[in-house]
């Protein structure tokens, strides 16, 4: 193994490698090297922090926060691939071959990743056109859910039951969507029977004092109360309110609670279901 060792290999790079070259040419691309992992090792950490001012400056700015959210991702990508691009030139390479290598791959990529930036895409296009925001309770395809990350490339919603439903920005753009806290306020509509031979404006009253005693109708409109049918056991009354998005649902059960004491109060009854039976003599 030895003579092996001494007679092949040492000869093999005694004769064909210029170590003396090999060692100048080590010593020439030395400080390079340094510089690109310099390069690359500062920018990567100034990225970071970059985005972070930006970040805090559209906070002050009072910037949505999915368009925070967007920007801080955008602006850490195109630094990165600036410190990568600059160490690579600080190495020697010819960059400009290099980006023309990349905007070929580019394309290619592009058309093979069409789905993945129609959803980019779509990404912006929710963020600045301000279809919905982070904290809006939306519904999309009959999934209802609160947005909490509106991202790159898809969107995030937290349902009620606390489930997480991550959606493609693409589909967000193209179906419906019905924004339930687009503005301060909402109609709420609900229903009470009461028996026939009420008194009408006894049960108007009531309902009135009933909405009144809760602290979340907004009265900028008038509530409207009215008879909706007359049903098999009951007189039906139709109430619709608007009241803050912020505590709807909480605004219906105060309601309904309110609805319930004040007319026990008037002496109103609500019915149940019942069949009232009428016996014919058959002698008569």
């Amino acid at each position: 193994m030895k003579d092996f060792w001494n007679n092949y290999i040492v000869s093999f790079f005694t004769k064909y490698v210029n170590f003396e070259a090999m060692g100048k040419w080590l010593l020439s691309m030395a400080p390079k090297v340094v510089g690109a992992l310099l390069v690359f090792i500062i920018g990567w950490w100034l990225a970071g922090i970059i985005a972070h001012i930006v970040v805090r400056g559209m906070e002050r700015a009072k910037v949505d926060q999915g368009v925070r959210e967007f920007l801080y991702s955008c602006v850490k990508i195109v630094i990165k691939i600036i410190v990568v691009i600059t160490a690579l030139s600080t190495l020697g390479m010819n960059v400009t071959t290099l980006v023309a290598a990349l905007g070929t791959a580019g394309v290619a990529i592009g058309l093979a990743l069409k789905d993945s930036l129609s959803n980019f895409a779509s990404g912006v296009l929710i963020l600045f056109n301000h279809t919905f925001k982070v904290g809006d309770f939306i519904e999309i395809g009959g999934q209802k859910g609160t947005v909490r990350r509106i991202e790159l490339m898809f969107t995030t919603l937290a349902t009620a039951d606390n489930k997480r439903l991550v959606i493609p920005n693409s589909k967000l753009t193209t179906d419906m969507i019905i924004n339930y806290t687009a503005k301060n306020t909402r109609r709420l509509e609900l229903n009470v029977g009461v028996a026939y031979g009420s008194d009408i404006l006894a049960v108007k009253k009531a309902i009135t004092a009933a909405l009144k005693s809760c602290s979340n109708v907004s009265w900028e409109k008038d509530p409207i109360i009215g008879i909706a049918s007359f049903d098999d056991s009951a007189i039906t009354f139709d109430i619709k309110v608007w009241v803050k998005t912020s505590a709807f649902i909480e605004s219906q059960y105060m309601i309904n609670e309110n609805i319930l004491a004040e007319l026990n109060k008037a002496g109103v009854e609500i019915p149940f279901n019942q069949l009232d039976v009428h016996m014919i003599d058959a002698k008569a």
